[in-house]
């Protein structure tokens, strides 16, 4: 974990292989947040003036801060990331160090070596366990300028994360338990990234649990972003993979409780976030709206499209809704025992007299920041018009269409312009 040199972006991390973009993207979110909003009792409504012209550039009294505030922001995903208070703490290092032929020639061998599933013969792991997350804090605090700033710092504090949660529960916690965390070309997958933004190792970004099957009873569960469990993430997520199709993002990694958002591609982790902390609230309507999703894509048939009328009666119980209606809205939106989501969606509405939650007009100033060099670590200004124009004429700046589509998923109606480096 190595600090941005350009001007401006001294509060950004700095990523100089490829790989570990899944890690650091949302350890930089986190930064992001304590630096705007604080934490704890200290959670700041607004960040000041000065930190919204420059939101990632330091001034003459804070450099020093940053490995205080680095530490912190892993203390936060360290503490998200188990239930109890157990904490481990995990110190990565070569097996053997120094400046003797030895050590070179083990430091050299090391990436071949841990490519090829054999890191054991390379590298020695040294774990402290703590029972305060305060405690787990000053040790990674300590550590910023040291082994956290060096080769292993990443690795180590994913092994920091895995032991804090325990092996056995981030299996638990996959679709398929045999699914490798750094994937393909030192790819983190998205188990390992859902980790580090929710402290769940969980397979997907919908909302909830999903089986994947007609019966319940001998379907297969699959598993994304569960309220119940890990509440509203303070850090969301959008990807380009929803443009495509090959995945669909639920409302809780949309609509964080803070502006703030880790942005996946194909091939790429990045962040973007507004210094507005109202640009991420749900209206009413809106809250309504996603907790209506979350019931018809739990008891949907495809990806949230149609649902059985089989299951109606569950449907509307889950929502508070009175058992006397269920013949009135078999009547009404039952149609060849097949429920399609619009139309739930808006008779739903009428039973709380909320109309569908309509899109907020005005103007959302984002950030994008890619730490990634080359080209270097990048600070851009995009600015996000909302409007009720067609998606297809809403226009694109010079990030391409790629990311002009990837902000439809959170914003559907908006123009967007990318303004260059802020």
């Amino acid at each position: 974990f190595t600090w941005s040199q350009r001007s401006g972006t001294e509060w950004g991390l700095w990523q100089t292989q490829g790989g570990p973009c899944g890690v650091y993207a949302p350890v930089q979110a986190f930064i992001v947040k304590l630096l705007l909003f604080g934490s704890g009792d200290r959670e700041n409504p607004e960040p000041d003036a000065r930190r919204k012209e420059k939101p990632l550039g330091t001034g003459a009294d804070d450099e020093d801060d940053r490995g205080s505030v680095l530490a912190h922001a892993l203390a936060s995903i360290l503490f998200h990331s188990t239930a109890s208070s157990s904490y481990v703490i995990c110190q990565v290092r070569y097996a053997a160090e120094g400046d003797s032929p030895e050590a070179q020639a083990v430091q050299q061998a090391a990436p071949a070596a841990i490519a090829a599933g054999e890191g054991s013969s390379v590298l020695a792991v040294s774990a402290r366990h703590l029972t305060r997350i305060a405690e787990a804090r000053q040790v990674l605090e300590e550590g910023a300028d040291s082994w956290l700033a060096g080769p292993l710092g990443v690795l180590s504090f994913l092994f920091s994360v895995l032991s804090s949660r325990t092996v056995s529960a981030v299996r638990e916690d996959m679709d398929d338990s045999t699914t490798p965390l750094i994937g393909r070309f030192g790819h983190c997958s998205q188990e390992l990234v859902n980790l580090m933004l929710i402290g769940e190792a969980t397979s997907n970004v919908f909302d909830g649990t999903r089986w994947l099957g007609d019966d319940p009873s001998s379907g297969f569960r699959v598993r994304g972003v569960d309220s119940e469990r890990v509440g509203v993430p303070q850090v969301g997520l959008l990807s380009e993979l929803e443009t495509y199709r090959y995945l669909s993002v639920g409302m809780l990694y949309k609509n964080p409780d803070f502006p703030i958002w880790v942005l996946a591609s194909p091939t790429h982790y990045t962040m973007i976030f507004s210094t507005q902390r109202a640009d991420s609230q749900l209206s009413e309507e809106a809250k309504l709206d996603q907790q209506v999703k979350k019931v018809f894509v739990e008891n949907s048939i495809d990806e949230g499209g149609l649902a059985m009328s089989a299951n109606l009666s569950k449907m509307l119980g889950a929502l508070g809704i009175d058992g006397k209606k269920l013949q009135e809205a078999q009547q009404d939106i039952v149609r060849e025992d097949v429920i399609l989501w619009e139309d739930f969606r808006l008779w739903v509405g009428k039973q709380f007299n909320v109309a569908a939650a309509d899109t907020k007009s005005g103007k959302i100033q984002l950030f994008l920041y890619d730490g990634q060099d080359p080209p270097g670590p990048t600070l851009k200004s995009v600015r996000v018009e909302l409007s009720d124009i067609d998606p297809a004429l809403a226009s694109g700046g010079s990030e391409g269409d790629a990311f002009v589509a990837t902000l439809h998923t959170r914003w559907p109606d908006a123009a967007v312009l990318v303004e260059g480096f802020h």
